[in-house]
């Protein structure tokens, strides 16, 4: 994948980038919120000797040394006893050991001891609590022979109650939550990019696939105002000029508009009408099954198959629809006897029918469909339209119906987005 298929995915699969850093960052807040808060104090001691055989400089120095080995003094269990009982907590002792520290910043002879609470008095306490009794172990130890040589540990700076916690820290919490969401949104686009890219928009197909998109076809409103030319229709128009521009100003006489998946159907009667004002009269040929027929017993009576079988003449099952005008031919029932010879031996003069008295004939269809296959009637056509759902339809559909249209080395004119399900595929009488 290069620098450009990388922008593809983001450009394409940006909702889904987007979706994912936003639960990223509402994952986080809501772990914050469940996160105990944690309070941070500090109090501070300050070590000086007092010795009346050794000067300033040399009681100094000796402090420097000693100050180091007193931090260690705060883990003493005893201490730690004392914290508990004194302040009469209710943590556990190891919990409270883990929370309580003490350092000694370089070259002083400061000490600092830190104390974490889930309340904020309750750190200082401990803090303040703490470093008393650290003062008492150091002067104990140290404080053998006072006459000579004596230590002491004075509370210097004491704990205050801090206004905020340390933890959790929400504002590195929400740029984890938002790193983390995106991260997976940006992993997620590139694994559905290689998995099932979906077509989405259609300058996208003529980038990936180089191939010409003549056109979407939108739904038509439920109610539009007279004489105003809905969304539907404004598609095939632009759908028939880009035909048209596409084969040199010339319509195609034999039209195949190939479904890639089984909701992918163009609205045939929206697309005879498109033609009618063009003066061209046209006929629909339903040759797969799985569409459902425009009327709801056209699929009990004689149709493509019967006519193909040779046990129905054309003109009982060609339907005339007058409103439109347009000619219909739906599949009918499938017959016992009807083989692919049948088919094939039988499309050549079903066309020549058909063209005698229509200017345009176009054949409905779609892969191993019943009972004509697409790439039968491709054979026989002057033009073949790939028709594909737009945000459901996959390259991946779009290829294989190439492929097997170049398997009988027939090109596709272009590829028509169907915005939603299809009139065709829906509707029942005209």
């Amino acid at each position: 994948m290069d620098l450009s298929d990388f922008l593809f995915v983001l450009r394409t699969r940006m909702w889904w980038i987007a979706a994912s850093t936003l639960a990223g960052i509402i994952a986080s807040i809501a772990i914050t919120l469940g996160m105990t808060p944690v309070y941070t104090a500090k109090a501070t001691l300050f070590v000086s000797v007092n010795s009346s055989q050794d000067t300033a400089y040399a009681r100094g120095q000796f402090a420097l040394q000693r100050v180091g080995s007193y931090p260690q003094l705060v883990n003493d269990p005893k201490l730690i006893n004392q914290v508990i009982s004194g302040l009469d907590l209710d943590r556990s002792f190891q919990d409270v050991k883990s929370s309580v520290t003490a350092t000694n910043p370089v070259d002083t002879v400061l000490l600092a001891v830190t104390a974490k609470a889930p309340e904020a008095q309750q750190a200082a306490d401990i803090a303040n609590t703490a470093a008393g009794l650290l003062a008492e172990s150091i002067q104990n130890l140290e404080n053998t022979d006072p006459k000579k040589l004596e230590v002491k540990a004075e509370l210097s700076v004491p704990a205050a109650a801090p206004q905020y916690a340390t933890a959790p820290r929400k504002s590195v919490n929400l740029a984890l939550g938002a790193v983390s969401g995106a991260s997976f949104g940006l992993l997620l686009a590139l694994a559905l990019h290689k998995l099932d890219p979906r077509i989405l928009r259609g300058r996208d197909v003529e980038r990936q696939l180089r191939m010409r998109v003549l056109g979407t076809v939108v739904a038509q409103p439920k109610e539009t105002a007279r004489g105003n030319p809905t969304g539907i229709q404004i598609g095939y128009r632009q759908m028939v000029s880009n035909l048209l521009m596409a084969n040199d100003g010339r319509l195609p006489q034999r039209i195949l508009a190939l479904s890639t998946r089984g909701d992918a159907v163009i609205d045939g009667q929206q697309l005879a009408q498109t033609l009618a004002a063009m003066g061209k009269h046209s006929v629909i040929v339903q040759a797969d099954r799985q569409l459902e027929p425009l009327r709801q017993d056209d699929a009990h009576g004689a149709g493509l198959a019967q006519v193909l079988a040779g046990t129905s003449e054309l003109h009982d099952a060609l339907q005339h629809i007058e409103s439109v005008p347009m000619g219909y031919l739906p599949t009918g029932p499938q017959p016992e006897t009807l083989r692919r010879f049948d088919v094939f031996a039988g499309l050549d003069s079903l066309i020549a029918s058909l063209e005698e008295e229509f200017d345009v004939v176009i054949f409905v269809a779609s892969l191993q469909g019943q009972p004509v296959d697409a790439t039968a009637v491709a054979l026989h056509s002057d033009c073949v339209i790939l028709t594909g759902r737009a945000r459901r339809t996959t390259y991946s559909q779009v290829s294989r119906a190439l492929q097997e249209l170049n398997a009988v080395r027939v090109g596709a004119t272009g590829l028509v987005l169907v915005g939603k399900p299809s009139r065709f595929r829906h509707r029942r009488g005209v």
